[in-house]
């Protein structure tokens, strides 16, 4: 059924039903998302908009605008996402479910790197009339699937599930338009964070692998070319893994002095961060953690791996700078390079010894990229 035939509201009522519902129906999805958490976690639904999951929420979905309250003690932290049908996401080559899972992932991704703990959401979407109406409400599922795995890594600890507050629908002739808010809380003890409290002497750490989700949209891209563990690379791109718990321990610890989210690729963010704080940044070739897969998917695409480690975004990982030695209080943080004073640049130290420009993003927005 396409949208020009269903009224506004009976089309918003059918949507946030999903987003409701207890157990969204999952719809056969390829092997490439199946993993031990789902199988550890086997009910998607877990009661969004049932007591306490939507606790501080005093009016949510049907009205003009949501009221929430925070918790005492605690500062708002608000991000917004936007994913655009042809820049961000293809539908043909993902699939809707994929597609609002990443959507929700993508916006939630801006509170890791400040220890942020994500409870309200808000979305946006803009859609032709022409648009069938099946096809949001898989991309719903996939929303409302990514909100219930989001909780997962905090199942033992406090932790509540992420609940849908509000949003709006538009009609549009342009692509299809998703704009997820998330709204968190973090104490107001805690370091402010952001980009720009690094200093010379410190170190810079990373929480994994980069260029892995740019080698997994290429393979979908390119489906005839396979190889051993390609899988990986593409569950990457389709099921990204935000490091919520990570952020909430790095900043709780009070060890940081800066963390940023590297979705955008990681060289950007080392220019970021060097702007934000006024310093330089040194790089070591030897030490980004370059994963077997990555080289050969890097070959296939006719990159160097350092250039996909760099370049590819959609990673989501946590750069990082703080002390030396933190990886040893954090498992998962590699340590790839310093911080150095401002006036020695941002540079990569390769395998020769020779100091070299970080290689540019293999993606932009308006097209100052690599490609």
């Amino acid at each position: 059924m396409l949208l020009s035939e269903l009224a506004e509201q009976e089309i918003v009522k059918r949507l946030i039903s999903i987003l409701q519902s207890d157990s969204p129906a999952r719809s056969a999805e390829p092997e490439v998302l199946h993993s031990d958490r789902e199988e550890r976690q086997p009910s998607s639904g877990s009661g969004r908009f049932k007591p306490p999951m939507m606790r501080g929420v005093r009016v949510g979905p049907g009205h003009d605008a949501a009221v929430v309250t925070p918790n005492a003690g605690y500062d708002l932290v608000v991000t917004c996402d936007q994913q655009v049908e042809g820049t961000h996401f293809d539908l043909g080559l993902m699939g809707e479910e994929a597609v609002g899972r990443r959507a929700l992932a993508a916006a939630v991704s801006d509170l890791a790197p400040f220890g942020a703990t994500p409870l309200w959401a808000t979305i946006a979407v803009a859609a032709s009339p022409e648009v069938e109406l099946g096809t949001l409400e898989r991309i719903f599922r996939g929303l409302a699937w990514s909100a219930d795995e989001l909780a997962y890594p905090f199942s033992g600890g406090n932790w509540t599930k992420l609940a849908f507050v509000g949003g709006d629908l538009a009609t549009t002739q342009g692509p299809l338009y998703l704009d997820v808010c998330i709204i968190g809380q973090r104490p107001n003890t805690w370091s402010p964070g952001g980009r720009s409290g690094a200093k010379p002497g410190e170190v810079i750490y990373l929480s994994g692998p980069t260029g892995m989700a740019a080698g997994g949209f290429w393979l979908l891209k390119n489906p005839k070319v396979t190889f051993s563990n390609s899988e990986k690379l593409r569950k990457a791109f389709l099921w990204p893994q935000i490091a919520l718990e990570l952020g909430v321990r790095l900043w709780r610890n009070g060890l940081l002095t800066t963390c940023a989210d590297t979705s955008d690729s990681l060289s950007e963010q080392l220019c970021l961060l060097a702007e934000a704080s006024g310093v330089g940044v040194l790089i070591s070739e030897d030490r980004l953690p370059l994963p077997e897969t990555l080289i050969t998917v890097a070959e296939a695409m006719e990159v160097t791996p350092v250039q996909l480690a760099l370049g590819g975004g959609e990673d989501f990982r946590l750069l990082v700078t703080g002390p030396e030695g933190l990886e040893r209080h954090e498992g998962g943080l590699t340590p790839i390079g310093k911080v150095v004073p401002r006036e020695e640049g941002v540079r990569i130290l390769g395998l020769d010894g020779v100091r070299r420009e970080l290689p540019k993003p293999l993606f932009s927005h308006f097209g100052g990229g690599a490609g």
